[in-house]
């Protein structure tokens, strides 16, 4: 994924960035990206698709991976929380791909967030319930131990809606990312 040098620490973006953490960029911030670095414009018009489209992703994924685990029967508030979760990983990935910067995706977010999420005892899949979209993510995720199997589910799911929702432009930015969530989340 990375031709450059991360950029994080460019003189004038390296607020921007920390501003931003867990959030898109608004319309001025992607001026003075855009600004600051005309030749990524590549970069702005993707995250600009991936702000427009990540509700309805989210709310699809969410939607999918509750009607195969019962979360709602474990946890508290469960729905609030996840859609905060999923959010939020879409967004550090979308800012990590600003930044051309994997490295700070699985430093300051991904490593951290796995340590949350083991904390929580997920439950296991519901083998009644009908498989939405993308049969093969729940066969690949039933193959893993219960603890983690719901989190490959919610991020692969994640992966292969974008993949589906996004221009290919944008979705070759993200994918190996989205995979990095993937792979990290849902490890040991």
């Amino acid at each position: 994924m990375s031709t450059n040098a991360s950029v994080r620490h460019h003189p004038q973006l390296k607020q921007l960035f920390i501003a931003a953490e867990s959030r898109h960029l608004d319309s001025q911030e992607f001026e003075l990206y855009s600004r600051t670095l005309p030749g990524n414009a590549n970069r702005v018009k993707a995250a600009q698709e991936i702000k427009l489209i990540q509700a309805e992703v989210v709310d699809a994924v969410i939607k999918e991976v509750f009607t195969m685990y019962p979360f709602m029967d474990n946890h508290e508030l469960a729905d609030g929380k996840c859609y905060r979760d999923v959010n939020y990983v879409a967004a550090y990935i979308t800012l990590a791909m600003l930044m051309d910067d994997p490295e700070w995706l699985r430093d300051k977010f991904l490593i951290w967030f796995k340590t949350i999420l083991q904390a929580f005892c997920f439950p296991q899949r519901d083998k009644q319930a009908a498989i939405p979209a993308y049969r093969l993510v729940t066969l690949e995720a039933d193959k893993l131990p219960t603890m983690r199997s719901s989190i490959h589910e919610t991020y692969s799911r994640l992966k292969r809606h974008f993949h589906e929702k996004l221009s290919s432009e944008t979705y070759t930015l993200i994918e190996p990312l989205l995979q990095m969530a993937c792979d990290i989340l849902a490890s040991e």
